[in-house]
């Protein structure tokens, strides 16, 4: 099976960003937040989003690489049109490729069952 992300797969303009904070919904796991869109006919797409406030560069890496990798894993599992950003939550250091793909399991099922309207995000952009 094979597991690269390629451009097709990730969130990259802001308006795209932008777009699932405005027309999608929130979904708070343990240690990550997504938000999501359940809408276009696409394969899944990922954002990543991580601010300073979190911590050193390393850690703010180590985070997106590890969110990447769960993503990778459990993307044969996703539904078509699903749409991501990812935010950490406390405790995000000690996170592992294992754990994304439960909350990804778990965000999949809770898609399942609901359908997509706006989210209560206090975000600003």
């Amino acid at each position: 099976m094979k597991l690269n992300f390629s451009k097709l797969q990730r969130l990259l303009a802001r308006h795209e960003f932008r777009e699932v904070y405005q027309r999608g919904r929130k979904f708070v796991g343990h240690r990550l937040t997504f938000f999501y869109l359940l809408e276009d006919p696409h394969s899944p797409r990922l954002g990543i989003t991580i601010t300073k406030k979190w911590g050193k560069a390393h850690d703010r890496n180590r985070f997106k690489r590890v969110v990447r990798e769960g993503f990778r894993r459990y993307y044969p599992e996703l539904s078509t049109g699903l749409t991501l950003n990812v935010h950490p939550r406390e405790g995000y250091k000690d996170l592992s490729a294992e754990e994304v793909t439960m909350e990804l399991k778990r965000l999949s099922d809770s898609c399942v069952q609901t359908k997509s309207k706006p989210a209560k995000s206090s975000h600003r952009h």
